[in-house]
This record gives structure tokens, C-alpha cells and sequence, in this order.
């Protein structure tokens, strides 16, 4: 296995949400720690493990927390666990290139846009409202294509582009779908993939495709507030004394300092996130890694 796709499950260590111990908590901690309670969910009744998976018809009898949880119902069972494991290892090294707060963003979408789709879609045909729908793999499918859109140059083995095999994953997984028939989750797992995509690159990744997207990334132009003029002093009630005049009469009023990364920084992340894409994680010296670590936590805070 390649260090560039190795380095896709390799662990980082990621601003947290709070501490338990000497660990920093992530989101995706907290996603797969409420996937294992959920099979011990199954282990007390199924009937209760299924008030979790989502439904379009008893989501519009108003079961609505069905539309957010479905993606925690982890069945207990070997596959499910794999998944599990592979889905906390990779969160990780997403979760540090979003970083804490666009990550929740991303998982968001892809939790809610799906769902309330085929809520709105079921009442079309019964193959797309009968269909039921759980597991970490779709956010974790999804997660691979924003990786992929995001360093293109990454590949398995150094032979197959990490791309082409998220495209094989998703193939795979229609041909399943479109052989029984389960319009659901067909339209379920393309409106997902879009839904990555799109919310990533909105979000600040997926720059290495032309995806389409909003302007969430807060990379447009902001508006800088103008320095107040200073206020001329007067000389004190009646005493007729005149305030000395300095070389300072005309000098222009101090600026407030920048309170977020110049167009400098922005155009030097993005030649290093274009190296990356091009060549790999590899072709970045330890100096440059450092920069970029730098320059990504700065864009973060700003």
C-alpha cells in the first residue's frame, strides 16, 4: 500500500470537542462511540434498534429524529464492525483537513439532505417509500469521493486513482440496488454522493474538480471596517492654554490589525494544496508539510 493512500487512515491529532483524559474527543469519536451503543441497542430489542433507521413513510408520520439517526444504527456483526473501525480511522483524517466545525457541517448534509429527499420523493412510487435505510457506509463512501476530488493524485497501490475505486464502490453498490429493484436506495445513494461533493467543496475541500457550490468556505472578500478619524483635543475650560502642536497633527490614523490570513497566505495554501493534487502528499518537503499544517489551522481560526 502506498504511504499517499496509507496516509488516508493514518490518525491525526485533531482539535477535539473536549477532553477525557489526555484524549481530545472528535465528532467522529463521538459518531462511532454512538454506533457501538447501538448495537447493544439491537442486543436489548430490535424493535428499538429500528426506531433509529430511517423510513420515509413513518419519518411523514412524524417520527422525525429517524431523519438524523439512521446513520449510527450499526447492526452487530463483523461487516458493520469493519466498517466501523475503517469509518473512525478515516473521520479522523477528514475531520483535520475540514477541521472540527466544517466537518459537523458536511456530516450534516450528508445526514439530512438524503433523507429529507426521499421523504419528499415517497409518495411518488411505493419501490422509493418502502425502503429502509442505516449504517455508517454511505457517509463513509461519500467521504472517500471528497478525499479523492480533493488530492487527485492519490492512488491504491500506486496503480489505481483513489477516484476510480470510490467509482467501483458506488457501481457496486447500484448494481445491488438496481437488481432488486430498490428505487429507494438507488436515489438515496446518488443523492448522497452528490451531497458530498457538493457540501465539500462548498465546505472548502473537493477543490481539485470543478464541482459546482456555494460560497460557504468564507473565501470570498470581507469588508474591512474604516479606522475612526481621531478626535481633535481642546485645550481645557478657560485656562486659554494651547495644546502643542507635534509632527503628529497629520499623521493618518492607525489601522486595526488584519484579523484574518492575507491573499499571500490563501494563494500559498493553494499552490501547496495544487502540488499535493498533482503529486501526492509525498512531494511536499518537511518544511512545506509544516507550512501547510500552519497555514490550514490559521484559515480554520480566522
Amino acid at each position: 500500500m502506498s504511504d499517499q493512500f496509507a496516509a488516508i487512515f493514518r490518525r491525526r491529532p485533531n482539535d477535539g470537542w473536549f477532553r477525557a483524559g489526555r484524549y481530545d474527543v472528535t465528532t467522529t469519536d463521538i459518531i462511532c462511540t454512538l454506533a457501538v451503543a447501538s448495537m447493544f441497542v439491537y442486543g436489548f430489542g430490535v424493535e428499538y434498534f429500528a426506531k433509529l433507521t430511517f423510513v420515509p413513510v413513518l419519518v411523514r408520520d412524524f417520527e422525525i429524529w429517524r431523519l438524523a439517526t439512521w446513520p449510527i444504527a450499526t447492526e452487530p456483526a463483523i461487516w458493520p464492525l469493519l466498517g466501523l473501525v475503517f469509518f473512525w480511522l478515516f473521520g479522523q483524517q477528514l475531520e483535520s483537513l475540514f477541521g472540527r466545525g466544517k466537518f459537523v457541517a458536511w456530516i450534516i448534509a450528508m445526514t439530512l439532505i438524503p433523507a429529507t429527499t426521499l421523504t419528499l420523493l415517497g409518495p411518488l412510487a411505493n419501490s422509493i417509500d418502502f425502503m429502509q435505510q442505516f449504517g455508517l457506509s454511505n457517509l463513509f463512501l461519500g467521504g472517500i469521493w471528497v478525499y479523492a476530488a480533493t488530492y487527485p493524485g492519490v492512488k491504491w497501490f500506486e496503480v489505481v486513482p483513489l477516484w476510480a475505486l470510490a467509482a467501483v464502490f458506488t457501481v457496486l453498490n447500484l448494481l445491488q440496488y438496481t437488481g432488486v429493484s430498490a428505487t429507494g436506495q438507488t436515489i438515496f445513494l446518488l443523492v448522497s454522493v452528490a451531497t458530498a461533493l457538493v457540501a465539500g467543496r462548498s465546505l472548502g475541500l473537493a477543490t481539485g474538480w470543478p464541482i459546482p457550490h456555494l460560497p460557504l468556505d468564507g473565501s470570498g472578500s470581507r469588508k474591512r471596517s474604516k479606522p475612526k478619524k481621531a478626535k481633535k483635543q481642546r485645550p481645557s475650560g478657560g485656562s486659554g492654554q494651547r495644546v502643542v502642536e507635534g509632527p503628529w497633527k497629520n499623521a493618518p490614523a492607525p489601522t486595526a490589525p488584519p484579523t484574518g490570513p492575507s491573499p499571500a497566505d490563501q494563494i500559498e495554501l493553494d499552490s501547496l494544496l495544487d502540488k499535493i493534487g498533482a503529486n501526492g502528499m509525498d512531494a511536499l518537503t518537511s518544511a512545506e508539510k509544516q507550512r501547510l499544517n500552519d497555514l490550514s489551522k490559521r484559515l480554520r481560526n480566522r
